[in-house]
């Protein structure tokens, strides 16, 4: 590829992070929870029916393509969503149906949460919660069984 044509597509991601950036952050402090959803899902993420999230929570403005929240999945506040980190590691995450995320949590790149699971308020999750499940801590590991 040509000089001009990669700083063209390097002026382009620039413009698109730029783009994303300001849209997490009007979206990050939005009262409005169908406009914060909107917001997100402008930037590429995918999110399903009947999600809450809310206000103030950070999902990853750089990959939010790589973001999916299934249906019925509750995120509380200030929960943040990372699909890049440590070792420039890039992978994506997975919220599935009816899961709920406490107030604070991290999930980090890679994880998938399990359907009907439940993730503790100020947890780190570095790794998949199995469905059904209570996970809490730091990081997070199992609590209990939710059958």
């Amino acid at each position: 590829m040509n000089p001009m044509m990669e700083r063209r597509l390097a002026n382009k991601d620039m413009a698109t992070v730029a783009l994303n950036k300001l849209l997490n952050l009007v979206a990050r402090n939005c009262i409005s929870n169908g406009l914060r959803i909107f917001l997100y899902r402008l930037q590429g993420m995918r999110i399903g029916n009947g999600v809450f999230i809310g206000i103030d929570s950070f999902l990853d403005d750089q990959f939010p393509h790589l973001i999916t929240i299934e249906d019925h999945v509750t995120l509380s506040f200030r929960v943040s969503i990372a699909a890049h980190g440590h070792h420039n590691k890039v992978a994506a995450v997975r919220i599935r149906k009816n899961a709920w995320i406490g107030t604070g949590a991290i999930i980090l790149q890679g994880v998938e949460v399990g359907e009907g699971s439940i993730v503790a308020a100020g947890a780190v999750v570095n790794k998949d919660v199995l469905p059904h499940t209570l996970v809490g801590g730091v990081p997070a590991k199992l609590i209990k069984e939710l059958r």
